[in-house]
């Protein structure tokens, strides 16, 4: 899902348990609503309301209908490469060119 939160896009990553009973019969999110009906339309409103509590307005989505699994995986993959190209990085802190505040400091990199 592609939510507006303070005004820029923040991808959220919909996966499920495999320890989930019905995860053998969830591939996607369309199968997440007819396998668990209701479930999409409350994440999107959680997700919508659940910084209100704080007294911020409501995100928004991007667009009304969830990426396709193959879509996700291509954000998951362009983050990556970017958290890698980051961490490779000798200055403290870096800057990729064409991903706007996307700082972070290279000495707390882990995982490489």
């Amino acid at each position: 899902l592609e939510l507006i939160d303070e005004g820029e896009t923040d991808h959220k990553i919909i996966c499920i348990s495999l320890d989930d009973p019905d995860a053998s019969r969830i591939n996607s999110m369309s199968d997440l609503d007819t396998v668990k009906p209701g479930t999409t339309a409350r994440l999107i409103d959680w997700l919508k309301r659940y910084k209100t509590s704080d007294g911020k307005p409501e995100n928004s989505l991007a667009q009304e209908f969830p990426t396709t699994a193959s879509e996700a995986v291509a954000i998951i993959e362009e983050t990556h490469q970017r958290w890698r190209h980051l961490c490779a990085l000798d200055s403290s802190h870096s800057y990729v060119s064409g991903a706007a505040d996307f700082w972070l400091s290279s000495k707390s990199c882990r995982g490489m």
